[in-house]
């Protein structure tokens, strides 16, 4: 657990070195500065969108970080490590953290603008709202971090390849409601794609959480996220360098 906590820490080192956060900081300013300035807001549905914003947030800072890890700084960072599994572990830990900090952003600014401009919100926000839209926000960016996370260089060498599967698979996940009422044999989509627009499905016009459905989206947002991130794993031990 030290040597996984102090790779952690030289990640985020070099992470704030590399200047990858500019562009995610300077779009959520944005996404927030240009969301809340339009009056009424649907109280789900400021979850709802900044969940989905926060997906491609994480993607994005997921594949940045891909692109910076070629096979020297790889075999570098496997030096320090006492097993290759705390490589891993810390490149997840830090992009969960990323992840938690933004997701922490866009739930606690809506909560503050209600305690201070409570009439620019169509209902009153309750304590549920904000755990219950928090965690989906937080999950859903889990979600993007693991979609970009799997097109790996190692996989795919050429960078627009791997940003083109990363888009498909998106935008997919965004068109699979058509496309399973279209073909039902396509509902095998339902459990392959990141689901991180289910909740747009079960929230609908009604804008309250339900707690059952939102659990079940939470633990299918958990095991997308896990499972790709070990068929990651276990691709790259088959596939230790690329070289």
């Amino acid at each position: 657990m030290k040597n996984t906590l102090e790779l952690y820490k030289l990640r985020r080192k070099l992470l704030k070195k590399g200047q990858v956060l500019i562009v995610p900081v300077v779009a959520t300013a944005l996404f927030i500065g240009i969301m809340y300035s339009m009056a009424p807001i649907g109280v789900t549905s400021s979850f709802l969108l900044s969940a989905a914003f926060l997906y491609f947030v994480c993607v994005f800072i997921s594949m940045t970080l891909n692109g910076k890890e070629d096979d020297v700084f790889e075999e570098t960072l496997m030096m320090h490590c006492e097993r290759p599994l705390n490589y891993y572990v810390s490149r997840e830990m830090l992009l969960i953290t990323q992840c938690f900090g933004y997701a922490l952003i866009l739930t606690v600014f809506p909560a503050v603008l209600f305690l201070l401009r409570g009439s620019m919100f169509i209902r009153p926000m309750g304590i549920a709202d904000v755990i219950l839209g928090g965690l989906y926000i937080f999950f859903s960016g889990l979600c993007g971090m693991a979609t970009g996370d799997f097109f790996h260089p190692r996989f795919l060498q050429r960078r627009k390849d791997g940003i083109l599967g990363a888009i498909m698979v998106s935008v997919l996940a965004i068109c699979k409601e058509g496309l399973t009422t279209y073909l039902m044999p396509l509902a095998i989509l339902n459990f392959v794609l990141p689901p991180f627009l289910d909740g747009f499905k079960l929230v609908g016009s009604s804008d309250i959480f339900e707690l059952r459905g939102m659990v079940l989206i939470f633990l299918h947002m958990t095991v997308y996220a896990v499972v790709v991130v070990c068929l990651k794993v276990w691709a790259l031990e088959k596939r230790r360098f690329r070289y």
